[in-house]
């Protein structure tokens, strides 16, 4: 067919038919285009907006437990009791330890009245028939407690005082607390003593009813001129015979300075 010979609007519409004139391209194609590559921009819009969120979350929860973890008692160094600080401050405690044997840990017994002792330290534990006994040193220098701590208490709660009233060659200083326990053939006498002796002194050696007990003495925060013991032994009151304190060496310890 020979376009030249035929009017020029007929011509133009069959153009498109020939070679001259190519089939306009589709526009479904390119709209399919642009709908894929609005898909991918929201894709990417949407993880970065969800990497953002998550981090931000992990942001909020490491500075919630930050906080948790600030706020928790430290466990390595516990902040000192009210009643430590009280005690201290009121009664200007202070000391220089001595050398061994020494007693650093703090007393808490089971008396009513026990925070009246603080800062309070063991001198001495132990036990007798049905109940355990212990005795601590208190803030008032050169005083002991019997804490009850035993079911039976047989020693009560005595409390005395050694830091008045030594004589020149006194090299020691105690109280005796009989106690009787009942026992099915006869009762048992069981006696404790205690008390101080000078800082120089580490052992304390007992004779009571032809026997001899050596025990510790003990320092403590609570004073630095004295050293403290007690002891419970099986015998009377009135066994007792001799408290001899003992040097490192195992001479004699002088008296208090």
């Amino acid at each position: 067919m020979n376009l030249d010979r035929l009017p020029d609007d007929l011509g133009a519409k069959l153009a498109v038919l020939t070679d001259e004139r190519p089939e306009p391209a589709d526009p479904a194609a390119t709209v399919r285009l642009r709908i894929k590559r609005r898909q991918v921009r929201r894709r990417t819009t949407a993880a970065a907006v969800c990497a953002t969120a998550a981090t931000a979350a992990v942001i909020v929860v490491s500075s919630v437990l930050g906080s948790t973890r600030s706020a928790e008692p430290g466990v390595a160094t516990p902040s000192p009791s009210p009643t430590r600080v009280m005690a201290t401050q009121n009664l200007g405690f202070g000391y220089t330890p001595l050398p061994e044997p020494w007693s650093d840990k703090e007393a808490f017994t089971t008396q009513p009245d026990s925070l009246k002792y603080a800062p309070a330290f063991y001198v001495a534990r132990g036990s007798i028939p049905n109940e355990s006994w212990a005795v601590a040193s208190y803030y008032s220098r050169g005083c002991l407690v019997v804490t009850d701590e035993g079911p039976a208490k047989a020693f009560g709660g005595t409390k005395d005082c050694f830091y008045e009233n030594w004589q020149p060659d006194q090299r020691a200083q105690y109280r005796t607390i009989p106690a009787v326990v009942p026992n099915l053939s006869s009762p048992m006498h069981f006696t404790m003593v205690m008390g101080a002796v000078s800082a120089e002194a580490r052992k304390v050696r007992i004779s009571a009813g032809g026997k001899t007990y050596t025990t510790d003495a003990i320092g403590t925060p609570n004073s630095s001129r004295f050293r403290f013991f007690a002891l419970v032994i099986d015998a009377a009151e009135s066994d007792l015979t001799a408290v001899t304190p003992l040097t490192a060496t195992g001479q004699p310890a002088p008296s208090p300075s």
